[in-house]
């Protein structure tokens, strides 16, 4: 019984630093123009691939056929 309890205990202990150091690590934001230029970038195209990939977009076409997966790899 007391091993149960040490091993909940721990991986409480780990999920709770694991918590507190994501949401320290997230509250920093971007202070420069190219940072903000990057994640401005990057919220776009998350945006994009949410619309692109949802599940009625996804098994109603080939993936190949998509523009977006097109554009990422001439971008790249």
């Amino acid at each position: 019984m007391s091993a149960i309890l040490i091993l909940f205990g721990s991986l409480g202990g780990i999920g709770l630093l694991l918590v507190i150091l994501l949401l320290r690590r997230s509250s920093s934001r971007t202070g420069t123009v190219d940072g903000l230029r990057i994640e401005h970038e990057a919220r776009r195209q998350a945006q994009i691939d949410r619309i692109s990939y949802n599940a009625r977009s996804v098994h109603n076409s080939m993936p190949t056929s998509s523009d977006s997966h097109q554009q990422r790899h001439r971008r790249g």
